[in-house]
Order: C-alpha cells, then structure tokens, then sequence
C-alpha cells in the first residue's frame, strides 16, 4: 500500500512494526457528510446534499471496511442511485488498480483512470496521504466525500435519503457514536 506524497505517487509499504504488526488506519483527509442540505454533520465537518445520482463508490471486495459499505449500499436500496467501481483486489506497486481482468474488477466506470490514485489527485493535485477504499465520491463538486470506512456508510443514512428504496433502515444510536468517532 503506497501512499501520495505532494501529488506524487511512493511505492511504500505500510509500516506494521511501528504497531505491534496491526493495521491502524490513518485519519482521513476526506470526512465529509451527506445531509438534507449539504449543512455539516454530526462532527461538525463539512456536508454535501444528499441528491439522487450524485454519488459514485469506488470499493475493493478485499477489504473489509468497502465490503460493509457495499452490504449498507444493498441494505438501504441505493444500488439503482450510486454506482460502483470495483478496483482488481491484488494491490501492487502503483496501490489498488482499475484492470479488470480479476472477474469482478470494473475498472473505472467514471473516469476511465489506471490507478485509484489518479482519482484522490482528482480531488487534491497535490494530495498526501494513502489512497484507501471504500471512496465515496461526488461527481458534481469532483471530490471525494468520504474515505473514513465508517463514514462511508453513516453518510448513506441521512433522513434526506427519502429516494432511497428503503430508507428506513438506520444504523442504530448506540452503534453510530462509535462509528463516527
């Protein structure tokens, strides 16, 4: 897992030893919410309107965390309203690509890009940090809304989401505090 340096992209892997051989994830640059009105969220950070057809996910079926925004995505009915890109599972010296030779791999469906990093310059030319799944992108201001996993899909529950095919289905209080912490 490389990671962006001032828009460059660094063939450097994660560093395990550093904790305790855990994966820790870095807090993402990303952590933006969908609400009834683009208002900020629960955090206080930044929001977007929560509108039909805006969205697009870009996910990994290797990585758990995009596995459970895809299970949300289904669960809610927002499969016909936010499409998917499914990135090849094997990630290699450039991080996670669009070959779509593994069966399930769409390649880029939006922007038609080699690589997923590609897409985080999209947002941020000049961008550092590492280029994760899931990516919760808004195709009308070009920016990825939310790369936090957990955000992910606490942003797909916003009441506005009347459009969806069943909007009932929430993540319960007791679970959502920690999920967006």
């Amino acid at each position: 897992m490389g990671q962006l340096i001032d828009g460059v992209w660094h063939d450097t892997w994660y560093d395990t030893k550093s904790s305790g051989g855990k994966f820790q994830r870095s807090a993402s640059a990303f952590r933006n919410w969908l609400t009834a009105d683009g208002a900020p969220g629960p955090s206080g950070e930044g929001g977007f309107a929560a509108e039909k057809d805006r969205y697009h996910l870009y996910v990994s079926l290797a990585c758990p965390w995009a596995h459970r925004t895809l299970i949300f995505r289904k669960l809610k009915g927002l499969e016909p309203f936010i499409p998917v890109s499914v990135v090849n599972p094997l990630m290699l010296e450039n991080g996670w690509t669009f070959d779509d030779t593994f069966p399930a791999a769409t390649g880029d469906t939006l922007y038609q890009h080699e690589f997923l990093y590609q897409l985080y310059l999209h947002a941020d030319p000049h961008y550092s940090g590492r280029v994760t799944v899931p990516v919760l992108w808004d195709k009308k201001i070009i920016l990825s809304s939310a790369t936090s996993p957990p955000k992910s899909f606490v942003c797909l529950t916003p009441p506005s989401m009347g459009w969806a095919l069943k909007p009932g289905i929430t993540i319960p209080p007791r679970c959502k505090a920690k999920l967006t912490s």
